[in-house]
């Protein structure tokens, strides 16, 4: 009876250590957790902007967000800015910049993506992350009306089969966040304080899912833009109804007066080649070819009617774009 008592008290003992040292444990990674979140704040909550934007004549206000890149250039999401006509930014020590300070330096529609230049000084400049690990987690840091600072809140990152048409867009990010609404343009970023993307818009019907712009666009973009202002796309003038399906690159169209109608492409023919690289969609091609400059000279290799022959085109401007973000149907 004393041995079994013995016994008895001998396993309380162990389990009641076992017990604490979980709690222990547990305390330990909830401290971990939040000085990883400070840390994230600390590095890269400087470099996140509010943006109001107003259009007197259309009685429209609207806030979003955005974040520093570089030499007082800031990126944020173009839907953000269609039809405005003030824009004031309002840095984390509650400086405010003016519109009159606030030059809209380029924009692309097909990214969504904007580039803002203000005039300021000690500006904080965020991290871009290089590579994003689906299932990673995603550290929103964001102004609300209500809140005093940044609000943060956390999720987790997926990939997503939207985008990626265009030879400069990168699928979006899916953000999966519970209860939380973000204003477009608000950075996401992850553990290491490095920018994984930027809040898109929420998906109709979907709730606590977010599109994300990955930061591997956004820094393709925006380099293009301080440069230029502007992305032109390369152009050829033909449609496939395949894009989607990334089936073989078989034209359903040819524009008249367009390049491809120049060299005699046409209707049914299926692109095997530009200029000597295999294609093996409709997906592929559109990439090549909007990524290219007028001008440019290219050889395509078609079959027609089982016979192989070969076109030689010029790449020209595209132009007349429909006001369709990421529009699978635009011709190439």
């Amino acid at each position: 009876m004393v041995s079994r008592l013995f016994g008895f008290l001998v396993f309380c003992s162990i389990l009641s250590g076992v017990f604490f040292a979980g709690c222990s444990t547990q305390k330990d990674h909830l401290k971990s957790l939040d000085q990883g979140i400070a840390e994230v704040l600390s590095q890269a909550g400087p470099s996140v902007v509010s943006i109001s934007v107003r259009n007197e004549d259309m009685n429209l206000d609207e806030i979003g967000a955005g974040v520093i890149i570089d030499d007082g250039y800031v990126v944020t999401v173009e839907n953000l800015l269609q039809n405005v006509d003030q824009i004031i930014v309002k840095l984390q020590d509650g400086t405010q910049i003016a519109d009159s300070n606030v030059y809209i330096h380029g924009c692309d529609f097909e990214t969504d993506l904007s580039l803002l230049q203000i005039k300021g000084q000690n500006l904080n400049s965020a991290k871009m992350a290089r590579a994003i690990q689906n299932g990673s987690i995603g550290i929103v840091l964001g102004n609300t009306e209500y809140s005093s600072g940044l609000q943060v809140n956390l999720g987790t990152i997926g990939n997503s089969w939207i985008g990626g048409v265009d030879g400069y867009d990168d699928n979006l990010l899916i953000l999966t966040a519970p209860c939380a609404h973000f204003h477009p343009g608000t950075p996401v970023f992850n553990s290491r304080a490095q920018l994984i993307g930027l809040i898109e818009g929420e998906i109709e019907g979907k709730e606590n899912v977010v599109l994300l712009v990955p930061a591997t666009t956004i820094s393709r973009v925006s380099d293009i833009l301080k440069k230029d202002g502007e992305i032109k796309r390369g152009w050829i003038g033909i449609t496939s109804s395949k894009i989607c399906k990334r089936e073989k690159a078989i034209i359903s169209d040819v524009i008249d007066g367009g390049p491809a109608h120049k060299a005699g492409l046409k209707k049914g023919d299926l692109v095997l080649a530009c200029e000597g690289k295999d294609v093996e969609n409709t997906l592929q091609l559109k990439r090549m070819i909007s990524k290219l400059h007028q001008g440019t000279p290219i050889t395509l290799r078609i079959r027609r009617d089982g016979v192989e022959l070969t076109k030689e085109l010029t790449v020209e401007w595209a132009q007349n774009l429909p006001r369709k973000r990421r529009c699978p149907d635009r011709s190439i």
